[in-house]
């Protein structure tokens, strides 16, 4: 498959990826969270990134794995897209 060919990612690989968060964010609460991360509870980063954590399985789940092999072979492949320099800079 091409996209394993410029990312090193395969469908099985990211099915797992989000088979894994999925299944962590429905296991756990946000004490868990913090255990796991060793972050402080009650800490306005430590809530930021429970809630982070939240939206990033809500945002994977919106998406089928074709697509987002699609996402990713696009933007690896533009990542190795020479960057054009400015000589405004």
């Amino acid at each position: 498959m091409a996209t394993y060919a410029i990312t090193g990612l395969t469908y099985l690989e990211i099915k797992t990826l989000i088979q894994s968060l999925n299944a962590l964010h429905w296991e756990t609460d946000y004490t868990e969270f913090c255990r796991i991360l060793g972050l402080s509870e009650g800490t306005s980063y430590s809530l930021q990134k429970y809630t982070e954590f939240e939206e990033l399985c809500k945002a994977l789940n919106n998406f089928n794995i074709p697509t987002l092999l699609k996402l990713i072979e696009a933007g690896a492949m533009a990542d190795q897209q020479p960057k054009s320099v400015s000589l405004l800079d």
